[in-house]
């Protein structure tokens, strides 16, 4: 896995970079665990594919079509290298919610027998609770009766373990698990997860919102499939990748036929695939590991700025409540009177893009209400500073 770049960056000058902040003057993006924007070099990528390159890949013996094949397997390995994989391990998708699906389905419906049981958190994000409710059902008309299990966030907002311990069976088969909660921000601790459940449980993971963030290095991360989106680490939308384990892969079962391989069939996105490549160039330019010091020392700020000027605010589970040193991009809160769309909609007006209304938790919760600032390495603490500024300035006359 490539190394972060041992130099001094100056932020000031990353959103410079990105064409849409040249485009709108002013505007502060704070939705980025929604989806990031976008570099120049991501936006050139794409636009090239069209103007110049556009055919299909490998399909034919011309060039342009044997050229866009071979860029395809090097945008692969560039993947692959990012996140400690081999270049045959990594799938390319439409996206983390298809990479967990094809494992709900690839793997569950071919290995899971009647009685055997799935953990996950029906607090995490939608994508990764509904495919395994999904394949419940699928199997139940077939005759197979599979159960799920659900894991309660603990109070700071990361998994209960001691919950996790408790309902391990000689029947579980899989635990489902994020490995940065989507709405409250916690490291969701995969090396103690593993440890609970031992070598014979596989784990699946959804790394949609780490891997632009921080380091994902599979060499140290103990788990069994690996799922993310390219649209939350500067790249297209409609790409996203799937690792699988290699012992593992025999086990699974093609989800769709057609022309192609079994992990990747039909004709793909190609603009999409190519465009991981600049955006991996863009994130090792800065090195994730500065990238992650970067949106720790932001969201500390975020955090402590509206915790000490905008009073009324009731913050949900995270940093809040953790008492860690890391944050990792979100911070998400709601007032004591004043509803979330509302505030979302007061923002909006000037110019300041948050996210309200729902979240996308597995299950309807409270955490709906609330209102989620999440940061990238555009964002800087003149912004912070003014977000807080006009929410002080309008929550003022309701307290």
């Amino acid at each position: 896995m490539s190394k972060s770049k041992s130099k001094t960056v100056d932020w000031t000058h990353i959103a410079s970079k990105f064409p849409i902040f040249k485009e709108r003057p002013g505007y502060l993006f704070f939705d980025n665990a929604s989806t990031t924007q976008k570099p120049k070099t991501v936006i050139d990528c794409l636009g090239n594919f069209y103007r110049r390159d556009c055919a299909n890949a490998g399909r034919a013996s011309y060039q342009m079509s044997t050229n866009l094949a071979s860029a395809i397997e090097n945008a692969r390995a560039r993947v692959s290298s990012f996140i400690g994989a081999k270049s045959g391990e990594v799938a390319f998708t439409s996206g983390a919610t298809q990479s967990l699906n094809m494992v709900a389905l690839g793997w569950g419906l071919k290995n899971l027998k009647d009685g055997d049981e799935i953990l996950l958190c029906p607090d995490d994000h939608k994508s990764t609770v509904l495919p395994w409710y999904n394949l419940q059902d699928l199997l139940a008309s077939f005759g197979i009766r599979i159960y799920i299990k659900t894991i309660p966030l603990h109070h700071e907002g990361d998994y209960d373990l001691s919950a996790i311990d408790a309902l391990l069976s000689d029947k579980t088969r899989l635990l489902a698990m994020t490995h940065v909660h989507h709405l409250y921000g916690l490291d969701m601790e995969v090396d103690l997860v593993r440890k609970i459940v031992g070598d014979k449980v596989l784990i699946s993971l959804d790394a949609s919102q780490s891997v632009g963030h921080r380091r994902v290095d599979l060499g140290t991360l103990p788990v069994d499939f690996l799922s993310f989106s390219g649209h939350k680490m500067f790249a297209s939308n409609a790409v996203g990748v799937l690792w699988t384990k290699p012992s593992i892969e025999a086990s699974m079962h093609p989800v769709i036929a057609g022309g192609g391989s079994l992990k990747e069939t039909g004709t793909q996105n190609i603009p999409a695939i190519l465009s991981m490549v600049p955006a991996i160039d863009f994130i090792e330019s800065i090195g994730i590991d500065a990238i992650s010091e970067r949106l720790s020392d932001l969201t500390r700020h975020l955090y402590f700025s509206l915790r000490q000027s905008v009073s009324g605010l009731e913050f949900s589970p995270g940093v809040d409540r953790c008492g860690c040193h890391r944050g990792f991009g979100i911070v998400s809160f709601r007032h004591e009177s004043v509803s979330s769309s509302d505030i979302a909609f007061l923002l909006d007006s000037e110019n300041i893009m948050v996210r309200s209304g729902d979240h996308c938790l597995g299950r309807k919760l409270q955490g709906d209400d609330y209102l989620r600032v999440s940061l990238h390495v555009y964002n800087t603490k003149d912004e912070i500073d003014r977000l807080v500024c006009v929410l002080a300035s309008n929550l003022a006359s309701t307290n």
